[in-house]
């Protein structure tokens, strides 16, 4: 929530988008962004008049993996192979982000969770586990809430949801002052403050990933559309908080957390913890937001025991298991 805020503060004093040209010129790379294809390659099925991109691979029990905002599903190729082993693996570009369509929509929260069950019935799924990173968690769970006969266990990663609705104030901000305009010219600027504080781990994948992120934001026209939707998208993660509904969630969660997350910190999720009732809480240390990139090898193992239904491989993982709520 802290984060947020500052965020929020961070929109008022944003500078116009022409000095944010000047500023992020240094990152232009025509050449990378007609290139740049996903890792694990990229599939298409059209949804209701929209297009959305995603990644399928191996065979069992189904597994959506939703990223957070402001990422794609390129951020989970060390993840999505190994899972694969094991499970039917679908990995979807949130509409707005990614290589999805960006239509000029409310990327309400909610919206979007129909629209991801408008996804799992073209491809045939009745019922998956979810994995959601960030705001993919929270959407996660508003699908284990709003249709909990879709969604089989669900894991939430430095995730949102569990914020106070906004006060006089806040609320006050965020109609008056929320802008789509400055927004996005703050996810243009700020991005590579706030890409640092995803994750501790430094490779030549997150470094493409970063450079690949920042040719788009060189151009403001090419990136007006997904910084509409990421706007947009966040404004509506205040509005659509789960915390006074989350004893009403019946599917088995796993709280998987950096322990150096500085973005969605671990007092969310020990308050998940303490107000879910089937829930588990992982911390991992050596890990910020991004645990999937900074501990690949624990996160898969993690997840992998607990979609399998037990939980004898977390100690393996050298990882801190806060505790286990019984459910009920």
């Amino acid at each position: 929530m802290r984060s947020l805020c500052v965020l929020l503060s961070g929109t008022a004093l944003a500078v116009c988008a022409s000095c944010t040209d000047v500023r992020l010129a240094r990152y232009r790379d025509e050449r990378l962004l007609n290139q740049y294809h996903y890792a694990l390659g990229e599939q298409y099925v059209d949804v209701g008049g929209l297009r959305l991109c995603y990644q399928e691979q191996g065979v069992g029990e189904p597994v959506l993996i939703l990223p957070g905002l402001g990422t794609s599903i390129d951020f989970w190729q060390l993840n999505a192979p190994v899972l694969a082993e094991r499970f039917h693996v679908l990995a979807l570009d949130l509409p707005g982000f990614g290589k999805s369509d960006k239509p000029d929509a409310s990327y309400d929260l909610a919206e979007i969770c129909e629209r991801i069950v408008a996804f799992l019935d073209a491809k045939g799924l009745q019922r998956v586990s979810i994995i959601g990173g960030s705001m993919g968690g929270h959407i996660g769970l508003l699908l284990a809430l709003s249709h909990p006969e879709r969604v089989d266990k669900l894991v939430m990663m430095g995730s949102t949801g569990d914020w106070p609705s906004p006060g006089p104030l806040l609320n006050l901000a965020l109609t008056a002052l929320w802008n789509d305009t400055l927004v996005t010219d703050y996810f243009r600027s700020a991005w590579p403050g706030i890409y640092a504080r995803m994750s501790l781990r430094q490779t030549p994948m997150t470094q493409r990933l970063f450079r690949y992120q920042m040719a788009n934001r060189v151009d403001a026209r090419r990136f007006a559309a997904e910084g509409r939707a990421a706007a947009r998208a966040l404004r509506s993660i205040f509005y659509s908080s789960c915390r006074d509904r989350l004893g009403e969630v019946q599917a088995e969660v796993l709280l998987i957390w950096g322990e150096a997350d500085h973005i969605h910190g671990v007092d969310d999720a020990r308050y998940f913890h303490e107000h879910l009732p089937h829930s588990q809480l992982v911390i991992v240390p050596q890990a910020a937001h991004e645990v999937m990139i900074d501990q690949p090898e624990v996160f898969n193992r993690i997840v992998a025991a607990f979609l399998h239904g037990g939980d004898g491989e977390f100690e393996a993982s050298g990882s801190k298991i806060a505790s286990q709520r019984p459910a009920g």
